[in-house]
């Protein structure tokens, strides 16, 4: 939010400005500026006031501006902010949506038949997007040893080259490393292209095709009219921009658009999007972009900024003085993070918002219960959360089942849903399947954690059975739940007699304490504010780059900018968790201003 704390400007909705926020909301419109905000800066507010203004002076309709961010949680906040200076929403000829949305939209869909040689379907000829994971139109020649779909690689501008993503990290390794030669590269465009020419495309794929069409004379026209229509883009979070994406606002630049970045490179952390920061900065010197500076942190405390200026050994930013400046803790475990967890509530009791913070979802597993699950653990798991009836639980609930339907019966699924199969239109009547599903699961006892995992998985094989003759099953899901019928389901080796609540003890007593404190991964805490970040570190260096030393190795890495993001969430305790540490390790954390126990 915007300073509250310093003599300002006072602003529409009488929020107060700073000289520096006010700076850039008087910045013109008619030349690229870069407003580089640091964590807790207010720049949300910024922008909402900039775009205030922009509106009420507006004078070139049917002309409007776009605001775009990354998320559709951000777009959402943005449309808010804006809301509270213009006291109605944001309407035409003025737009706000996520970078991918308006691109598909605006920059695409009108055109895109005619770039894929797709036919329509019944006369409808927009293109669906679906999920990477989708395992449909493998390519016709081998890609080391084995032929891939054309949803699960993209080809990137930046290394000129196609990058896999199959989830399954080893072979990944091998062919994003592997040499492409022409041929290769002849079959994966060929394969891409009867994806296209079927009327499907992932995100990935829509900015390739918006820059093929850019290519073209023929759409020289359309693409000039796109430029009169939006003279002005702001961009909020810049710095997740892709190599595409950035050829894209060159492109546009040609044509006329203005742009306003606003982020702060050194919380790109969404590299398996192929955001990289040195491309946004190359493009803004290359365009001649005039840079605005938020650099006083309004959200945390002195102690807590100057430990994440030492993360990245970047300038110094000056904290909120009146947020009592907290020297960040160390806590150590022995075996397992979750071994922090009762010194944790201890130090947090005074706090309401406690989140503790983990690179993946395992290392969150085993925080919440000292333990991970797999397998038919996570139904019962997903049952057993939905019977609880915490409704902060539900969508977890919903996407860990729809995750577990789309493996079990291999559907081909779309981005959205989650894991909507990409025949059904609805992802809202998706949801409302997946509720009832569960809900009809837990009524036949597959949610009762007093039994055997051999009960369970009798239990479970019967209702699931029964589940695609169920009045609530949307006619076009029935089809794909014919797999249900005489479905096998096992215990892990060896639990077969053990009680469920033995091997999932502790998941009532987390959903019990989620009240105070909340469990999620540094891509969830982007851009939130607590009053206490726990920043848990792995057990050992080299794995996901989730262990401190790798935060600390190079501090240009994106692992760096990872404990950045994450420890400039709190305003009043920063915690790390980590493993045990050795005398030499302790005198690093302490010179990065840390108080060791």
């Amino acid at each position: 939010m915007a300073a509250q704390d310093t003599p300002a400007q006072v602003g529409a909705a009488g929020v107060k400005f700073t000289d520096q926020q006010q700076r850039y909301i008087d910045a013109p419109l008619d030349r690229h500026v870069y407003l580089r905000a640091c964590p807790g800066s207010g720049k949300t507010e910024v922008v909402a006031a900039k775009v205030c203004r922009i509106i009420q002076e507006w004078n070139h309709h049917p002309s409007g501006i776009a605001l775009l961010t990354f998320l559709n949680s951000a777009t959402d906040e943005l449309q808010s902010r804006v809301y509270k200076y213009l006291r109605e929403p944001l309407s035409l000829p003025h737009y706000i949506s996520t970078f991918d949305s308006f691109v598909l939209t605006h920059l695409l869909s009108s055109i895109a038949s005619e770039i894929t040689g797709f036919q329509g379907r019944d006369g409808d000829f927009r293109i669906r997007i679906i999920d990477k994971s989708a395992d449909i139109y493998h390519t016709r020649i081998k890609i080391c040893g084995r032929t891939v779909s054309a949803c699960r690689y993209n080809y990137d501008k930046g290394s000129k080259r196609y990058v896999f993503s199959t989830n399954d990290r080893k072979w990944d390794n091998e062919a994003n490393l592997a040499q492409q030669d022409e041929a290769d590269q002849k079959a994966l465009l060929a394969t891409k292209k009867r994806l296209w020419a079927a009327g499907f495309a992932t995100y990935g794929d829509i900015d390739i095709l918006a820059l093929v069409g850019m290519q073209k004379e023929k759409f020289k026209d359309y693409f000039a009219r796109i430029a009169r229509r939006f003279p002005l883009v702001i961009v909020d979070e810049c710095q997740d921009l892709s190599a595409e994406q950035l050829l894209i606002v060159k492109r546009l630049s040609l044509l006329g658009v203005k742009f306003h970045f606003v982020g702060d490179l050194n919380q790109s952390i969404y590299g398996f999007r192929k955001s990289n920061p040195a491309n946004v900065r190359r493009r803004m010197e290359e365009l001649g972009f005039e840079e605005y500076v938020l650099n006083e942190n309004w959200r945390s405390g002195q102690a807590i900024v100057d430990v994440c200026s030492n993360i990245l050994q970047s300038d110094r930013v000056v904290g909120n003085p009146r947020i009592a400046s907290v020297k960040p803790r160390v806590v150590e475990y022995q075996n397992c993070p979750s071994e922090v967890l009762p010194a944790i509530r201890g130090m947090s009791l005074i706090h309401d918002k406690v989140v503790v913070v983990a690179r993946g979802h395992a290392t969150l597993q085993r925080l919440r219960t000292g333990r991970a699950f797999e397998g038919i653990e996570l139904l019962a798991l997903a049952c057993m959360n939905l019977k609880g009836g915490r409704l902060t639980d539900i969508a977890q609930c919903l996407e860990t089942f729809g995750k577990w339907l789309a493996a079990r019966l291999e559907l081909q699924v779309t981005k959205a849903g989650p894991y909507c199969p990409m025949n059904f239109e609805s992802k809202l009547a998706w949801r409302v399947f997946l509720h009832d599903s569960l809900q009809f699961l837990v009524e036949h006892g597959v949610g009762d954690g007093n039994q055997t995992w051999s009960d369970w998985a009798r239990a479970a094989k019967n209702a699931l059975g029964k589940l695609p003759d169920q009045t609530f099953v949307p006619v076009e899901v029935g089809e794909h739940l014919v797999g249900l019928r005489g479905i096998k389901l096992r215990a892990r080796a060896g639990q077969g007699k053990t009680l469920i609540s033995e091997r999932l003890a502790g998941v009532r007593d987390v959903a019990a304490q989620r009240d105070c404190v909340r469990f999620e991964t540094i891509h969830g805490v982007k851009g939130e504010t607590h009053d206490v970040t726990v920043v848990v570190s792995s057990q050992r260096p080299g794995v996901h780059q989730s262990h401190w030393k790798d935060w600390l190795r190079d501090r240009t890495s994106e692992a760096a900018r990872f404990a950045y993001v994450a420890s400039s969430r709190p305003k009043h305790v920063l915690i790390w968790a980590v493993k045990k540490l050795k005398a030499e390790d302790r005198l690093v954390l302490e010179g990065l201003g840390f108080e060791l126990s």
